[in-house]
């Protein structure tokens, strides 16, 4: 679940934004979209390819910023 509280002094536009960006960032949409329609499995090439962009997202959330 997602969801965005407002911080002091924010307007509506800006939680709305901050909100759409924290949704989209999650890939929520990306999976209603693909649940949608009934698909066959993807081959083992595309399978491997998804399992390298979520490793790759992974290590992008794990990274220590100073």
């Amino acid at each position: 679940m997602i969801y965005a509280v407002r911080n002091e002094g924010e307007s509506s536009e800006k939680l709305i934004l901050r909100y759409k960006k924290l949704f989209f960032q999650s890939r929520i949409s990306n999976k209603l979209k693909a649940e949608r329609y009934v698909t066959r499995d993807p081959s083992d090439r595309k399978r491997r390819e998804k399992a390298i962009v979520r490793w790759h997202y992974r290590s992008l959330s794990n990274k220590v910023y100073f």
